[in-house]
């Protein structure tokens, strides 16, 4: 499961510094207050902000990660691609979330709660 996440992550984390024009200042490891600084730049606010007020946003950046989805696919599949994509989007681009990496734990609360929000609008 951890390799299927991390490839998962890698092409929602590549779409949306794709979609919004960012760019991490270091391949390696960053402390909290390079991190920090970042998420509280107003590009990735923007970004963060438009993901969740533009309607076609999220859709566009689930897309843009998982270009193999046609329009074959099940709704159920692929709503389940766009609550991993808004969940791993808002871990990344959160500024009240400390890190950039998408750890087990607040992936797994994120999908919950996207989840529970998406099936309340739609049910």
């Amino acid at each position: 499961m951890k390799d299927v996440r991390g490839t998962s992550v890698s092409a929602v984390r590549s779409a949306i510094l794709k979609k919004f024009g960012l760019q991490l200042t270091s391949k390696g490891r960053k402390n909290s207050r390079d991190i920090l600084e970042w998420k509280n730049s107003k590009e990735v606010g923007d970004g963060h902000a438009t993901l969740f007020t533009d309607d076609g946003a999220l859709d566009d950046l689930t897309k843009s990660a998982f270009p193999s989805m046609d329009d074959e696919v099940s709704d159920e599949r692929y709503t389940d691609h766009y609550i991993y994509t808004a969940a791993v989007a808002d871990i990344i681009l959160n500024p009240n979330h400390p890190a950039l990496e998408v750890n087990k734990k607040p992936l797994k609360l994120r999908l919950q709660k996207f989840r529970v929000f998406i099936e309340f609008i739609y049910n």
